[in-house]
């Protein structure tokens, strides 16, 4: 091997180095934000400031501060004369139907998910959640035309089956909330959704993800707005004492800039991966988040609680194996997981 050889060899490596690296420090701050908003939504809904519900209000209060955050953070780079540009709202993009869409379906996700950590633990989140996979495959058999094969509805199969034994023993150990079942399925649906029309919309020219993320969260607002005034959950916070209590807003704040940062990384994950990694990595991350849910608050579990998380994980990492086989049909053993 010649001198320019070893060279370009050795520039190789560094790339190839510097690229997994790169993809290494993506998915571990997407696991890192997103199991802690989830730990920070619980702390917010489980009663740890009174009694009073405050779904819907952080949920508004969630995008307000995402739509504050995105503002100061263009303020402080064009101090620093960076160019970090803040989409200009353009009213008639803002309110465009396919916008809305995505708006409407996100503002009924956060909302149910709310009230779904409101009345399940954290633990049991992933199973609670895992529909989400079965409702985005028939809607994307019935909505899209996607073929739905024998192999795809059999990891449809393994999800069910460990979501029905998740609850069962859930039910048995006597931690089973019906309430928490509901909004965690209406929270699935509204994702599945949700996921197909930023499917649709997220194709279109001139939308790039932080525009998208800006409008989305201004019309959360505009949406909630009116449901936090008639539920007198707004009233409810102003006229509690945690009106006065630092460490409350404080929490708040951070929810609301951990919500923005989850959308930013996730898109993130997606680019320098590719969309089969990222649902492997959210299916580790699911499992990770519920082992230290477990650990945290001190939980014992049964043997098959534990079977039943163990089938909801192996129908979704089948599922990923289907799409990875699909998008590489040549090549059955080759998963493309970061992309150079």
């Amino acid at each position: 091997m010649n001198l320019e050889s070893r060279g370009q060899f050795s520039l190789n490596m560094q790339s190839r180095q510097h690229t997994f690296l790169t993809v290494a420090a993506i998915i571990a701050s997407y696991w890192t934000v997103s199991i802690s908003m989830v730990f920070v939504n619980k702390h917010l809904l489980s009663g740890s400031y009174g009694d009073v519900d405050l779904s819907i209000f952080v949920a508004w209060y969630q995008s307000l501060a995402a739509i504050a955050f995105i503002q100061f953070i263009g303020l402080f780079q064009k101090m620093r004369k960076k160019s970090l540009q803040i989409p200009e709202v353009d009213i008639q993009a803002l309110f465009q139907k396919d916008m809305l869409k995505i708006s409407l379906t996100t503002v009924i996700m956060i909302v149910m998910n709310n009230l779904m950590l409101k009345h399940i633990g954290v633990a049991f989140y992933q199973v609670a959640r895992s529909f989400t996979l079965v409702f985005t495959i028939v809607l994307s058999a019935s909505m899209l035309k996607q073929p739905l094969t024998w192999k795809v509805s059999l990891a449809c199969l393994f999800i069910v089956t460990g979501y029905l034994i998740g609850i069962d023993e859930e039910n048995n150990i006597g931690t089973l909330s019906l309430w928490g079942i509901m909004y965690g399925l209406l929270a699935s649906l509204s994702a599945a959704v949700c996921g197909i029309y930023n499917k649709r919309f997220g194709s279109a020219p001139n939308i790039d993800s932080l525009k998208q993320a800006y409008y989305n969260n201004i019309n959360s607002c505009l949406f909630l707005a009116p449901l936090v005034y008639s539920t007198g959950q707004a009233g409810q916070v102003f006229e509690s004492i945690e009106m006065t209590s630092v460490k409350f807003w404080v929490f708040l704040t951070v929810s609301g800039v951990l919500s923005l940062a989850v959308a930013w990384v996730s898109t993130l994950q997606i680019r320098v991966t590719s969309p089969v990694t990222h649902h492997i990595s959210i299916t580790g991350r699911s499992v990770a988040q519920t082992i230290i849910a477990i650990l945290y608050y001190r939980e014992q579990k049964t043997m098959w609680w534990w079977c039943g998380n163990l089938s909801v994980v192996s129908g979704v990492l089948l599922y990923a194996w289907l799409k990875s086989y699909k998008l590489n049909p040549s090549k059955d053993k080759s998963v493309l997981l970061f992309k150079t």
